[in-house]
């Protein structure tokens, strides 16, 4: 199974959209809460150029946010990445 980590803000409705995508499909995950966070923050923008959560990562790959997951997740496309080995 991939290694997937999502980073999240408590507030952000994509961020829970995104949580319930992987729990729904039962995915193991790695959860970061970067509220407050400033430095966590500044990485995910120098690793994805984005300023936005969630931001997704498989095996360490950034994938993008909710609309990108569940984009892969509706051309079935998804369930390849999760699968291939770590």
């Amino acid at each position: 199974m991939a290694e997937v980590r999502i980073y999240t803000t408590p507030t952000c409705s994509y961020c829970h959209a995104a949580l319930r995508l992987l729990q729904n499909k039962r995915v193991p995950f790695d959860h970061v809460n970067v509220a407050g966070d400033g430095a966590a923050r500044a990485w995910l923008v120098a690793q994805t150029g984005q300023t936005t959560v969630p931001q997704v990562f498989i095996d360490g790959r950034s994938i993008g946010g909710y609309a990108e997951l569940s984009a892969l997740e509706r051309r079935g496309e998804l369930d390849q990445l999760l699968s291939r080995a770590g």
